[in-house]
């Protein structure tokens, strides 16, 4: 099987039906000898950051001389992104390797595994195939049903919790808080980021249910004391860490993410994990992380953010105040996704910028431009609208200045088919 064989095959999965469970995934995994065993994991969910910190930790593991597994979701530069070691893609034939042998699974009849749980299968066992000493996994749903949840963790991260993806996790924080700390698991420690108080109080029974040591980033404390468009420089306050690190990722909402990246540090190092403040400092100052305000241009300014809930929509309108402080100067290309929660994000984000252009990506899942255009005139917001990211980007570059701001934002399809226009797809192969 070669790899466009594969991706036929792939493609042909459900992907945008979501089936909570793990027994498709454990057919997978046994058809692959069960990778996971082989595996050790970070396993990190939240509502938002989780793909940051799983960013943030795989970069020190590499810096530290640990071979690294990463898997995050979805793609944002090429399909195999999703899965890397050390920072490479999964090469086309090993990708085309593992679905070779998971395709009799994927084609039984029955209950057919989605297109997440096989890709999560054959991360996992790639990592095996490499040997790789520890593997930062991302949760892509929730957390208890999550596919990912095969993992065997020795430590579980969970960021934040909050509003998305309510039609399928509950429409609590409660409920949402009950799915997502269902990654807990029994002697393993648990980090929980800064939580509301209604969710710490689940995630707490979760734990002490399960008996996992339930921890917090109260031990570090940082204080930010540069800030420019190359990154923040942080003075960083606890036991064992270095005194000071230079964090490019660019949001003061990075710094919740980095308090919790500096705590898992200190809790692999408790538990025999090599992590010398060198490959701490060397770590963060070299992490990249695509589509999560990511400055892909200066003079002007451009950035691209997937902000595709409203805590993500909130946290990006201030990043964008702070780093363009002119309203006049600052202007949106934006789209969403038809499940969102539509109103509450355009409400939050739309009216800090001078001008507004709708578009909508080739997802299933966008809501239709002319949908979102009538939102966002119910909300009293001027907009003009465009068929194509490509094109709202054309129509609202065209006119700018060397020192206005153009951010392309409200879903991480946008993001991905803003990257292809900007910055083209670039591949580590």
């Amino acid at each position: 099987m070669d790899y466009r064989q594969a991706r036929q095959i792939l493609d042909n999965l459900p992907s945008r039906d979501v089936k909570p469970g793990l027994e498709r995934t454990n057919r997978l995994l046994d058809a692959l000898g069960h990778p996971e065993a082989r595996v050790p994991a970070i396993h990190v969910a939240g509502t938002n950051g989780k793909g940051s910190v799983v960013a943030m930790l795989a970069s020190i593991l590499e810096a530290a001389g640990l071979r690294t597994g990463r898997y995050t979701s979805p793609e944002l530069v090429d399909f195999r992104d999703r899965i890397c070691v050390n920072g490479t893609f999964i090469p086309e034939e090993a990708l085309a390797g593992g679905v070779a042998l998971i395709r009799p699974v994927l084609e039984a009849p029955g209950d057919t595994p989605t297109l997440f749980e096989a890709l999560t299968a054959i991360g996992l066992w790639h990592f095996a195939s490499e040997r790789v000493d520890l593997a930062a996994v991302e949760v892509g749903l929730g957390g208890r049903f999550d596919a990912t949840n095969a993992v065997r963790p020795i430590l579980t991260i969970l960021t934040t919790v909050g509003r998305d993806h309510m039609q399928l996790l509950g429409d609590t924080i409660e409920r949402i808080a009950w799915e997502k700390a269902g990654i807990a698991k029994s002697g393993v420690p648990f980090l929980a980021g800064a939580l509301r108080a209604e969710a710490m109080a689940v995630v707490r029974e979760t734990c002490t249910d399960v008996g996992a040591p339930l921890l917090s980033a109260d031990r570090v404390s940082l204080e930010r004391t540069s800030f420019n468009w190359d990154g923040a420089t942080y003075r960083v306050t606890g036991t064992g860490l270095p005194s000071r690190v230079v964090l490019p990722l660019l949001g003061a909402f990075q710094a919740e993410n980095l308090r919790v990246v500096l705590r898992a540090v200190q809790l692999l190092r408790e538990s025999g994990t090599a992590l010398p403040d060198s490959a701490v400092e060397d770590g963060l100052s070299d992490v990249r992380w695509p589509g999560r305000f990511e400055v892909v241009a200066r003079a002007p300014n451009l950035i691209v953010d997937g902000a595709h809930n409203l805590p993500a929509a909130q946290a990006l309108a201030a990043a964008v105040e702070e780093v363009a402080p002119h309203r006049d100067r600052r202007h949106v290309v934006f789209g969403i996704l038809a499940d969102k929660e539509v109103d509450a994000i355009c409400s939050a984000l739309l009216p800090i910028f001078s001008s507004v252009t709708l578009t909508a990506s080739n997802s299933p899942r966008a809501l239709p431009v002319e949908r979102l255009a009538a939102a966002v005139d119910a909300l009293g917001i001027p907009a003009r609208s465009a068929p194509t990211v490509a094109e709202a980007i054309r129509q609202a570059s065209a006119p700018l200045s060397a020192d206005e701001t153009l951010v392309i934002a409200g879903s991480l399809t946008v993001a991905a088919e803003a990257r292809r226009v900007l910055v083209g797809a670039p591949c580590r192969v």
